[in-house]
């Protein structure tokens, strides 16, 4: 009755993936500080202190659960440092290798979750602090054999904080990127768009959005083939790219239509630029421009750029059937 209480309580929660991994983690030191506490290695700080961190790590584990979506990213590196900096203590002053031991086989399970829920220059400087103190701690007191361990145990971790880093990183692009032509593509999209409206609003330098389709692409594709299309598509990325700036945004929203950011842009300097972009570019397109306001959001200023850009089409087409 308890367990299938508990079970409904947790369905109910909206628990993200990285408070679930530090709850296992957490709950993976505390099984080990356990393990160390009813098995008595006769350490200076005695098995009161390994019960105490055992509690503790026992409060942290469910700590995650119980916060949820208000777990923070910062709390998960608190503890994994804590941790570090105690077993570097225990292991200064233990008179147990095999104590030393057993904490160090938890460094590369450390080193993974760093790897990949924290950005690579502070996974790596949190990595290599603990690596420092647990080094010094067996410079203070060097125990029989364990060098050996901890270089070995040192590796595997270094192992782990990479391929974890370079796999979310690998995940992130795949994620974030289309594969076609490599623009950004719609994940995240409305979130880039608010991050760059709050921060006009802060400079007073509002960011201007551009939808843009290309006219005729069903045509190309259809009498050319989808390899021409293709490759229409690769080369009107590859030219949106060289003529915005390295800060702006570019991404493919759809089959041929793409979405300019451009922070701290006037309607001038857009309109300019999409001259720039009429003239290098061999296909015809049609846009549609937004210009910031204060109280827009992503959805309001990418409806407006919407509207005008079906506006601009309506425009082109009733000048093509008129001609």
């Amino acid at each position: 009755m308890v367990v299938s209480r508990i079970v409904a309580w947790l369905a109910q929660r909206s628990i993200p993936p990285f408070a679930w991994v530090t709850a296992a983690a957490g709950a993976v030191i505390a099984a080990s500080g356990l393990l160390d506490a009813v098995t008595s290695t006769g350490d200076p700080l005695g098995s009161g202190w390994t019960w105490f961190w055992v509690a503790v790590t026992v409060v942290l584990a469910g700590t995650p659960i119980a916060l949820g979506i208000r777990f923070v990213h910062w709390v998960g590196l608190v503890g994994v440092s804590v941790f570090f900096v105690v077993t570097s203590l225990q292991i200064a002053i233990s008179t147990a290798p095999i104590a030393s031991v057993n904490n160090f086989l938890l460094y590369p399970m450390l080193s993974c979750y760093l790897g990949w829920f924290y950005p690579r220059l502070i996974a790596r400087l949190v990595t290599g602090c603990g690596f420092a103190l647990s080094g010094i701690a067996l410079a203070v007191n060097p125990l029989d054999d364990l060098l050996l361990a901890w270089i070995n145990i040192a590796l595997v971790s270094a192992f782990c904080l990479e391929a974890a880093g370079y796999l979310r990183s690998r995940l992130d692009r795949e994620i974030t990127t289309d594969p076609l032509t490599g623009l950004l593509n719609r994940s995240g999209l409305d979130e880039r768009i608010d991050t760059e409206l709050a921060r006009g609003l802060r400079t007073g330098q509002l960011p201007a959005v551009v939808i843009i389709d290309l006219d005729d692409f069903k045509r190309t594709n259809d009498e050319r083939g989808h390899a021409a299309g293709d490759q229409l598509l690769v080369s009107y990325a590859a030219a949106l790219k060289a003529l915005t700036r390295p800060y702006d945004a570019v991404v493919r929203i759809g089959g041929d239509e793409f979405l300019l950011i451009l922070p701290a842009t006037t309607e001038a300097e857009t309109r300019a630029l999409l001259e720039r972009l009429r003239l290098s570019t061999p296909q015809h397109w049609s846009f549609g421009l937004a210009v910031g306001r204060p109280d827009d959001t992503a959805h309001s200023i990418r409806e407006r750029a919407d509207k005008r850009l079906y506006s601009h089409k309506a425009a082109r087409k009733r000048g093509a059937s008129g001609a």
